[in-house]
């Protein structure tokens, strides 16, 4: 029996975004765990799959099966943060059309193009702006990437270009996932089709198969000394609404912003909202011979390399993630790493002690036991440990308990009971 993981919505901290089916399929294969569901709001339409590859724990999401385009990705993001809030950084992965620019930029088929050029912008919206008679202005900037990602960019691309002779690299290793699933492998290989390159003014003749093109409309490219390696391109990644098939109309929008060499389309969409960093696997050359040959390879390259950035990324550790504490008087049980529970009023003339964090997923429960503490009432003992507290920090006012406790027990044994079961119920959930 498989063995069912259940974290809380606090645990996940990084998002992966796809558009399409077959861009999910790609992003699920590099999972090195599954988890189980977690409640989400009423009203929140997302359907999130949870898991987790190296030490992050991950929401994998994306818009209904045929929407597309910047407006149904902006949808999907901006709830993403609602219903987990610890989520800072994001992957957008997926496919989209690439742009040759020979020999500065050799993209073709298979590579994979990332947001994150050295020069320029890593997202452009290239069709919002002013209309002038040679084109549009673009006229909106679009955040860039979280920092830690392009440092983590770094990391990867150092350990790419260090590959010594005979060695594998993480293209392949990742890859090789894909024949665990006995309905993905094929699909998810790379296609024995050739790898073609049309010049940017001959348009594809209606009613007829690439494989018939004249070779002289062919632009020559040389042989990779490695036919089949994954190479990786950091640029400027053009974001628009429409489907680009011109090759002379991608060439020329290109040259308006660093000689962009990917086209796509939900980008725009998202990096003012949920900023993050855009990977493309290329499926096509964003022209007239557009062919879907190509995607499923294209989206397992991008899947691959997304794997190895979280497989890189240091670890970041949600101190608020753990175990329960219960603050109390006598008998209370003993908090994770605590010698001894804690008295009410040694609680208030700890200058350590501050309010919860609204955001804590870390519970502090006080038990209060009237009798037991100088023959003082409940409520007179809580009011007087507000007072402490108080005093201690130097407020203006008593502060409100519920900012300190999340949770506060009666009087006497039914008091610790009812606060001991709560935590209890707390700590399997």
């Amino acid at each position: 029996m498989a063995i069912k993981i259940r974290l809380k919505a606090d645990a996940y901290t990084v998002g992966l975004i796809y558009v399409k089916p077959l861009e999910m399929h790609a992003i699920t294969a590099m999972l090195d765990e599954h988890h189980e569901a977690v409640p989400m709001r009423l009203g929140d339409d997302n359907e999130y799959t949870l898991g987790k590859i190296g030490y992050h724990n991950v929401a994998i999401v994306g818009p209904p099966r045929g929407a597309q385009g910047k407006v149904a990705i902006a949808n999907v993001v901006g709830r993403i943060c609602l219903a987990f809030k610890n989520i800072r950084v994001g992957l957008l992965v997926g496919i989209g059309g690439g742009v040759p620019h020979l020999p500065e930029s050799d993209v073709r088929l298979g590579d994979v193009v990332v947001g994150a050029p050295e020069v320029g912008p890593a997202v452009v919206q290239y069709d919002f702006g002013k209309q002038l008679p040679d084109g549009v202005e673009v006229t909106r900037t679009l955040n860039k990437p979280p920092e830690l990602l392009l440092k983590v960019v770094d990391k990867v691309e150092d350990r790419y270009q260090r590959a010594s002779e005979g060695t594998e690299d993480f293209f392949v290793k990742h890859l090789r996932r894909f024949a665990e699933f006995p309905r993905m492998g094929d699909r998810y290989k790379r296609p024995s089709i050739p790898d073609r390159l049309f010049r940017a003014e001959y348009d594809h003749p209606e009613g007829t198969f690439c494989s018939t093109h004249d070779h002289l409309q062919e632009v020559k490219r040389p042989d990779r000394d490695r036919p089949h390696e994954v190479r990786i391109h950091y640029s400027t990644i053009l974001s628009g609404d429409l489907v680009m098939k011109s090759g002379l109309m991608r060439d020329q929008i290109s040259a308006k912003h660093h000689n962009a060499v990917c086209f796509e389309m939900e980008a725009a969409g998202l990096m003012d909202v949920f900023p993050c960093l855009v990977i493309r696997g290329i499926c096509d050359y964003s022209d007239s011979h557009k062919s879907k040959e190509w995607q499923e390879y294209a989206a397992a390259v991008a899947a691959a390399y997304a794997r190895e950035i979280l497989l890189t990324m240091a670890k970041r550790v949600l101190h608020e993630l753990e175990d329960p504490e219960i603050v109390g008087v006598r008998g209370a049980p003993q908090a994770a790493g605590q010698d001894s529970s804690r008295r009410g009023e040694d609680i208030a003339r700890d200058s350590n002690y501050r309010p919860r964090a609204s955001s804590s997923a870390k519970k502090s429960i006080l038990s209060l036991d009237g009798g037991g503490i100088r023959g003082y009432s409940s409520l007179m003992i809580l009011e007087r440990l507000m007072g402490e507290i108080k005093k201690t920090l130097g407020l203006a006012t008593a502060p409100l308990p519920c900012q300190y406790f999340d949770i506060i027990g009666g009087a006497g044994t039914g008091g610790y009971i009812a606060a001991e079961s709560f935590l209890n119920l707390y700590q399997r959930s």
